[in-house]
């Protein structure tokens, strides 16, 4: 019977898969003229950013280049985030492909060329529904998205690895928990998915990865489910790029090429779902949605919500959160009543499909519940509450620093939540911001040319992530405020913004630490049922925190970072999170130039217990030489699909990296043995 093991040790079959493959790894230096006993091989890790697209092909042209120049074998262990993920899991459905070159070909040519039919998605996605107690907008995201980009369905599970993997560096997957997150329970945030083991990297609980996702009571199984394949996989780690625009079309295109909707075009309740579907796209498209509203409401006469009332549009076009409201009503009530307002589609073999379209429309339109803030159901409409509150308080204080800081914040999120251009405040935030630094010493600033190439979703996590870091250090900036009106409005900003950041419901999933006595967790993650996980490149777009797991004895870290905007983040914040968490890692120090114009290779000396760091970004003086910024703007995050030219350009260009240094990084590996 399976059962949940808290334990700060690595599994048996971790521990068993890392003596032979230490095997390789001595081998492998030998090759490069590093001798050394078994005992003194390193412990070496690849890491993989965040990034997309840009990272999926990157660590595919770093990993070639590695195993061309005869180091991938080198690494122990093989570790990533969101689309690195991608990239790992396209590898590793070929046994032992790390020393078979012939699989990244195969992959590099897949990338570019190949392709998955709707179809196919529409059915891996009813395959879901009817599997996952828990259908979320993950397994949206996963079956009719992530396929697309990687150009594969996969069916197969991670567990598997344990059978067919022996000879390449031990995979990780990371997320992070979404509610312990916004909880800021730290050591319980980080998670790890690996052939043999899901579970809390940090906080040392753990259940074999063949029963993630099954029911557990007082850390006992008492009902299997099915593994998650390695699309949900896919989709999990790398849903911090889900984008609502992107799934409305994909929508669009079921309902107009599904073969099986095709059929029903004429049908006035599919009609009506298309219709829907067309008015959200107008908030992306900018069209005028007078002429769909007419054509929606004719198809509601006599149809009534879950409150009874009738159902009819009534937004003029301007107000995007009016619009989000009734089309919240209307896809709410369609979800319930569909085969109700449509009998004669209740018996046809196209019901299951239209369920699960009806489903997980629904799903898009999802939000949490109004009354967890208190105060209003309209998110502009608490805004403006807030901004009113803080202004009147501020009046006494005249031209205090505080209340204007926290008023910009507020002003800023009203305007991007109402899409319009308010980047005038993000000049103004700054000169406030000026000489502030965050409770663990960050800068905290806006960089204004990412503010302004970014889109509308980028710019909301911006603002998101500025406010929270603001309302964190408020008191540190301002003791002189600490009073009980100021308390309040502070907590409340948070709560609000936090809620905010909940707006759509990801990667539910059961609970398997529910109800165990656990003293060394915190009791807020045993009480739920189930709970949620999300894109770990949502806090820190570096797997670092598995690599940094105590157990594992890691003695040198090989990041390869895919990030967009500063390329030292990932550093920065991870000894953040390192100084908070007492974890050793090196110092980080480097200039202003290097953020600015990177150089391709940066060694960080562990000292101590902490590894030593090589960091290596994507785009850096030493591969683009003057034409760094045309080469960040032409491999965006949040782009359409890269063209099989730009895949082979980026795999050159990212191999460079590797090609170039060779020698020091030989270099770093002795110097590591010799001081073992």
């Amino acid at each position: 019977m399976a059962q949940v093991r808290i334990q700060h040790l690595l599994s048996d079959g971790e521990k068993n898969y890392l003596s032979g493959r230490k095997l390789c790894v001595q081998k492998c230096l030998v090759k490069n003229n590093i001798r050394c006993t078994l005992s003194k091989v390193p412990n070496i890790a690849i890491l993989g950013s965040g990034g997309g697209e840009r990272a999926m092909v990157g660590l595919l042209g770093s990993l070639s280049q590695m195993g061309e120049a005869g180091l991938l074998d080198a690494a122990l262990y093989m570790s990533g985030v969101s689309g690195s993920t991608w990239c790992m899991a396209s590898l590793y459905e070929k046994a032992n492909w790390s020393s078979d070159m012939e699989q990244i070909k195969v992959v590099a040519e897949r990338f570019g060329h190949g392709s998955v039919s709707l179809k196919d998605r529409v059915w891996h996605l009813i395959g879901y529904y009817r599997a996952n107690d828990n259908f979320s907008l993950t397994d949206v995201w996963s079956a009719l998205v992530v396929p697309e980009i990687v150009k594969k369905i996969d069916k197969s599970t991670l567990s598997n690895y344990q059978k067919c993997h022996d000879k390449d560096p031990y995979p990780i997957y990371t997320v992070i928990n979404q509610d312990c997150k916004y909880e800021h329970l730290q050591r319980e945030t980080f998670f790890e998915l690996t052939p043999h083991e899901a579970g809390y990297t940090l906080a040392g609980a753990f259940v074999e990865t063949a029963y993630f996702g099954s029911i557990f009571n007082k850390g006992v199984l008492t009902k299997p489910k099915p593994e998650m394949d390695m699309t949900y996989l896919q989709g999990l780690c790398g849903s911090a790029l889900a984008d609502k625009e992107v799934i409305l079309k994909i929508l669009k295109e079921w309902l107009e090429g599904g073969e099986n909707m095709k059929a029903l075009k004429d049908h006035k309740g599919v009609q009506l779902l298309s219709t829907v579907v067309d008015l959200q796209l107008c908030q992306y498209t900018g069209c005028d949605p007078a002429p769909l509203l007419q054509t929606a409401n004719e198809m509601l006469l006599g149809k009534m919500g879950l409150d009874g009332r009738m159902l009819q549009f009534n937004f003029d076009g301007k107000n995007s959160t009016d619009q989000n409201e009734q089309i919240h009503t209307v896809t709410s009530a369609a979800s319930k009543f569909f085969f109700e307002w449509n009998k004669d589609l209740v018996d046809l073999e196209v019901r299951e499909e239209l369920d699960v379209f009806v489903k997980t429309h629904d799903k898009v339109n999802e939000k949490s519940p109004d009354k967890l803030v208190g105060g209003g159901s309209k998110v502009d409409e608490l805004l403006k509450k807030f901004i009113d509150r803080v202004e009147k308080e501020a009046v006494a204080l005249q031209s205090h620093a505080g209340p204007r800081l926290i008023l910009q914040v507020l002003e800023l999120y009203y305007g991007i939540h109402r899409e319009e251009d308010w980047t005038h405040l993000v000049v103004e935030l700054n000169t406030l911001l000026k000489g502030k630094k965050t409770v663990s010493g960050r800068d905290l600033m806006i960089n204004e040319d990412e503010w302004l190439e970014a889109d509308l979703n980028s710019r909301k996590k911006l603002a998101h992530g500025l406010s929270l870091e603001i309302c964190k250090s408020f008191w540190s900036w301002f003791p002189d405020l600490k009073n009980a009106i100021w308390d309040y409005i502070v907590k409340k900003i948070m709560q609000f913004l936090e809620w905010l950041l909940k707006y759509w419901i990801w990667g539910t999933n059961y609970n398997y630490l529910h109800r165990m006595n656990a003293p060394q967790i915190d009791k807020r993650l045993l009480q739920s049922e189930t709970t949620h996980f999300e894109d770990a490149g949502l806090l820190v777009n570096s797997p670092y925190m598995s690599a940094l797991r105590h157990e594992r004895e890691i003695d040198l870290i090989i990041s390869f970072d895919f990030s967009a905007g500063n390329p030292m983040e990932t550093l920065t914040e991870t000894a953040e999170e390192c100084k908070d968490l007492d974890i050793s890692f090196p110092k980080i120090e480097y200039t202003k130039s290097d953020v600015s114009s990177p150089k391709g290779f940066y060694v960080f000396k562990g000292l101590k217990k902490a590894p030593t760091v090589i960091h290596i970004p994507l785009f850096n003086v030493d591969n683009c030489g003057s034409k760094l910024e045309d080469y960040r703007k032409k491999y965006g995050t949040f782009q359409g699909a890269y063209s099989p030219e730009m895949i082979e350009d980026l795999i050159k260009k990212a191999g460079e990296n590797v090609l170039n240094n060779k020698e020091t990084l030989l270099g770093v590996i002795k110097d590591i043995i010799e001081q073992k």
